[in-house]
């Protein structure tokens, strides 16, 4: 009896030990992998890799439908990024993009795009082009003027302006042009 209770805790006390070096000398899994697939939705996680620019490497992806730029040191956007046609959604947050979005926006089908916390000086007429878009966040920008394609945009739920120099005057004619939609500012 006394050696079976010793075989067994030798046996124990091995396979512990192989499952503790197993568990040690196996890859680690990162816990933001850049791609991410569910269902049919593609997200390509790219924040918070001191990007400077975007290259065929991503915008070459195009069954993406989810891009997020954000944390980057991007200060601006290829025309080809308009091939990712499936785009849903767009973080291009807290980066260092100036001037406006490229024109080519007008391609993707969003619902959410995040320009924040850029420093940005325009948003582009295409923008009134995108006619499932929701979620339009442009805070903590330098944005003066808004086109106004912008009213084009009847789904639109919130616009988010804070942080912007928009006079009270453009807020009032955006809630009198978008009733349905929250603005912030």
């Amino acid at each position: 009896m006394k050696n079976t209770v010793i075989i067994i805790l030798v046996a124990v006390i091995l396979a512990l030990g192989g499952w503790i070096v197993y568990g040690k000398t196996r890859p680690a899994t990162s816990p933001t992998n850049t791609t991410s697939q569910v269902n049919s939705t593609k997200v390509l996680d790219y924040s918070h890799h001191e990007l400077t620019s975007v290259g065929s490497d991503i915008y070459g992806q195009t069954s993406a439908t989810q891009l997020i730029l954000s944390y980057n040191n991007l200060r601006s956007l290829p025309s080809q990024l308009g091939n990712m046609n499936k785009l849903t959604v767009l973080k291009l947050d807290h980066n260092q993009l100036q001037g406006s979005l490229i024109a080519e926006i007008r391609k993707m089908p969003l619902v959410t795009l995040d320009a924040s916390y850029n420093e940005m000086t325009g948003v582009p007429a295409e923008i009134g082009q995108l006619n499932s878009l929701e979620t339009l966040n442009y805070s903590y920008n330098k944005i003066t003027a808004l086109p106004n394609e912008i009213a084009n945009l009847h789904q639109l739920r919130t616009l988010d302006l804070t942080g912007n120099p928009v006079t009270a005057e453009q807020i009032a004619k955006l809630k009198t042009e978008l009733p349905n939609t929250n603005i912030i500012f």
